[in-house]
């Protein structure tokens, strides 16, 4: 089954150009509704669906259940478990499964036996590149939960299947897709704060009950950093239009003796591509009468001004040199995998791009190794 997806004109009758053609037919009709988050129904008739299977319950698998049901001519034809002896019985009553939603126990068979587009993997990290490995070799577009690998052997590994099969792969950073970020970026690119210099960022997450047990051991875990650092590494790099140079990092777990692989709190720090400095500090501390479950934070100080992004109270604040704070006006979110979905239709381009989802990978793996050694490392 092909389905790579070229830039191709309209003449051309390669396969990767018929397949182009039927992304587009089956879900082109609602791309635009759909990347806005409201409801689109119905599908165009006499073509066959997109076919999209999810593979495990690890992470935010919300963000693709979520779309199915809004943007017409998708489907969740299968789904397998995270674990063979995990209950299905809750997933089925999300909206995205349907009679037809076929259940696997394990990812390998519905890969082999299913004709799928695109899937989705959310299993326990460590097994991530794995699956991802396994959808590419069969030409089947991915999109991963973060981090796509836990380690750089595996990420290499990836990198040249996913090359090799050219399918498209995006990781599931999706706070690219929320107003206020989106805001601040205009801003700087606005010129609005000037040249950025200090970048500084803020993820602090609550613990919650207890976590599944692979955040007990490291190896399967992966770490903190690439887990949820990675979003906040993403952002201020995204909005900022700045690259990392060096990074340090420092991780520890100090409050949860009973997950030892777990790090409950991590400082990384970066030199940027101009002289600059970014910080970015993380931790699972956050007490659970807190108000919201996370409490988000961005802060791009620049030559001419200074922008800020409060996430748990969705505002973007800018103060220039030449005017005092205001709130900036935010524009509408982006449905993260509808917008992935366009670009597979020919559609414009995915917020994330497949460099981007190795590259911020390997940023954070690296971040990780300083944590560990102890040491600055060069990117």
């Amino acid at each position: 089954m092909e389905v790579s997806i070229a830039a191709n004109g309209g003449g051309d009758k390669s396969p990767r150009a018929s397949r182009r053609r039927f992304l587009q037919a089956a879900i082109g009709a609602g791309l635009a509704l759909g990347r806005s988050g409201r409801v689109v129904c119905g599908a165009p008739p006499g073509q066959r669906r997109v076919r999209v299977g999810l593979i495990g319950t690890d992470g935010h698998t919300g963000v693709i259940l979520g779309a199915i049901p809004r943007v017409a001519g998708v489907e969740l034809a299968a789904f397998a478990k995270s674990l063979p002896d995990d209950d299905a019985a809750g997933m089925r009553r999300n909206k995205a499964f349907s009679e037809k939603t076929r259940i696997y126990d394990e990812f390998e068979p519905m890969l082999e036996e299913e004709e799928l587009d695109v899937v989705a993997v959310c299993l326990p990290y460590y097994r991530n590149a794995e699956a991802s490995l396994a959808a590419a070799r069969k030409g089947i577009h991915i999109v991963s939960e973060k981090p796509v690998a836990t380690t750089l052997e595996s990420l290499a590994a990836l990198k040249k299947a996913v090359a090799k099969s050219g399918v498209r792969l995006t990781s599931l950073m999706n706070m690219r897709c929320f107003p206020p970020y989106r805001a601040a970026r205009q801003a700087v690119e606005d010129g609005l704060v000037g040249e950025p210099i200090l970048l500084t960022s803020q993820k602090s997450y609550k613990f919650g009950g207890g976590r599944p047990w692979f955040y007990k051991d490291l190896e399967t875990y992966g770490g903190t950093i690439p887990w949820a650092g990675i979003h906040s590494i993403d952002y201020m790099r995204w909005t900022s239009g700045r690259k990392y140079v060096r990074v340090s990092a420092w991780h520890g777990n100090k409050a949860h003796p009973d997950y030892p692989g777990f790090q409950d709190h991590a400082g990384l720090l970066f030199t940027l591509d101009n002289g600059g400095t970014a910080m970015s500090n993380l931790d699972y501390l956050r007490p659970e009468t807190a108000p919201t479950h996370g409490d988000d934070r961005l802060r791009i100080a620049g030559s001419e001004g200074v922008v800020e992004v409060i996430g748990s109270e969705e505002r973007a604040v800018v103060v220039s040199a030449g005017a005092g704070p205001r709130d900036l006006e935010l524009p509408e979110p982006v449905d993260f995998f509808t917008d992935f979905l366009a670009e597979l239709a020919g559609e414009g381009e995915h917020l994330i791009s497949q460099a981007d989802a190795f590259r911020l990978t390997e940023i954070c793996l690296k971040a990780r190794q300083a944590a560990q050694a102890d040491q600055w490392i060069d990117l």
